[in-house]
């Protein structure tokens, strides 16, 4: 079997690092409106869908209600970390989705 971990050498110690393809975890925060934060530890190949879900489930909030923001972008459920070169230490902001609310005459 063939190893596909890449060897770095730091100071003359060997320290192997995954390939590539091989998916890593990265730690990330969600903010809310409230100010309090939730963190989680995900693969980079993990749909944030999964994870959003499982932020409103802890913070006893409606899925649909929220828009998750990170870097001024909305997030989209199917989007990955990976996807968004997301590294350790990211932020992910939640807020409430508001439709309307302008003046009415």
């Amino acid at each position: 079997m063939k190893n596909n971990m890449a060897t770095t050498t730091i100071a003359g110690h060997k320290r192997k690092s995954p390939p590539d393809d091989v998916c890593t975890d990265v730690d990330l925060s969600i903010s809310f409106q409230d100010g309090n934060k939730l963190f989680f530890k995900v693969k980079q190949n993990l749909e944030f869908f999964k994870v959003f879900r499982d932020f409103c489930n802890r913070k006893k909030l409606e899925y649909e209600t929220l828009k998750f923001i990170h870097e001024g972008t909305e997030v989209k459920g199917r989007q990955t970390p990976k996807m968004l070169n997301l590294e350790n230490g990211a932020e992910i902001f939640a807020v409430r989705s508001q439709v309307g609310g302008g003046v009415s005459y």
